[in-house]
């Protein structure tokens, strides 16, 4: 008699795991079909993939007219497409053409606003080329994430060094002719999305 219970009720916690399991993967991806809903508002037919294939003026002429709601769902949606990239410092000797590289103003990534960012910048000097250098790095994955190296924060009157080129990784930028004294502030910002994600101080030169 005990055996038979205890069967029943092994049964029974199989049957009603297995149907909460099946439940699950039957449950509407509601996120993505309320932003596919409100992308279509937009303009008729259009996804998120479409949406980032635009041009970037293209963009940033829709979400001048999106709804707030319909923006965050965006940036939520580009979280979970991060990119990866490895550039190591080889790439700045052969691009310098100089063996002798020497890192300069280390500092370390914050992220802003509930972004996270990590890793460390630094500049790098190579033979008569400058050079910004992020390693180990990572930031919250957005849509039109620009690097700006600007005076005291101020994008306004920054230098957009242009798209970062992925969300995790070491990576290289060309700063020669900067002066990264003056501009010394470096700044993650979407200007489509008038969103900021990232920023780091240099220290200047004594």
């Amino acid at each position: 008699m005990l055996k038979t219970i205890t069967i029943s009720i092994m049964i029974g916690t199989f049957l009603v795991g297995t149907y909460y399991v099946l439940a699950a993967s039957y449950l509407p991806p509601v996120q993505e079909d309320k932003l596919v809903s409100a992308l279509g508002k937009m303009k008729t037919d259009l996804t998120y993939d479409k949406f980032i294939s635009m041009s970037r003026d293209e963009r940033t002429s829709l979400v001048d007219q999106m709804p707030s709601s319909t923006v965050r769902m965006l940036l939520t949606e580009a979280q979970n497409h991060p990119s990866y990239v490895s550039e190591n410092t080889d790439e700045i000797k052969l691009k310098s053409g100089s063996n002798d590289i020497r890192f300069t103003k280390l500092t370390q990534l914050t992220g802003v606003k509930g972004y996270d960012a990590s890793g460390t910048a630094s500049i790098v000097y190579a033979g008569d080329m400058v050079f910004l250098r992020l390693e180990d790095f990572s930031v919250t994955s957005g849509i039109d994430q620009h690097l700006y190296l600007t005076k005291d924060g101020t994008i306004a009157s920054g230098i957009d060094l242009g798209p970062i080129k992925a969300s995790v990784g070491n990576q290289n930028y060309d700063v020669t002719g900067i002066d990264v004294d003056t501009y010394n502030v470096l700044i993650i910002y979407s200007d489509t999305f008038d969103t900021y994600y990232a920023y780091t101080k240099f220290l200047k030169a004594e």
